[in-house]
């Protein structure tokens, strides 16, 4: 489905504070051709920032390697310099419509 769909719209977001260990869960899904976010991986880090990040997208990229039209993150910069650093710049990045709103 990445290999598929990955081209198009990628998204990634971090939940925070859902367990009392510190690690937070960052989800990556693209949009399928219905338009339906479909999870592609999950990372599981007590690090949010963009070094940690590149290790698992390096990961991911070993398997496929993408390059989204668009890419939908939070508001924090750590996912997109991340990005960039392993799969390249994407042409349209949009925020998170939770962030855009709490905005």
């Amino acid at each position: 489905m990445l290999r598929f769909y990955g081209n198009d719209t990628t998204c990634l977001d971090f939940t925070h504070g859902m367990n009392a260990y510190g690690f937070d869960l960052a989800t990556i899904l693209v949009l399928d051709d219905k338009r339906e976010g479909f999870p592609e991986a999950f990372i599981l880090s007590n690090w949010q920032d963009s070094k940690a990040l590149s290790v698992a997208f390096v990961a991911i990229k070993e398997h496929v390697s993408i390059s989204p039209k668009v890419m939908m993150t939070n508001d924090t910069e750590s996912f997109l310099n991340a990005w960039r650093t392993v799969f390249g710049v994407p042409e349209k990045r949009l925020l998170c419509t939770w962030h855009v709103d709490r905005s």
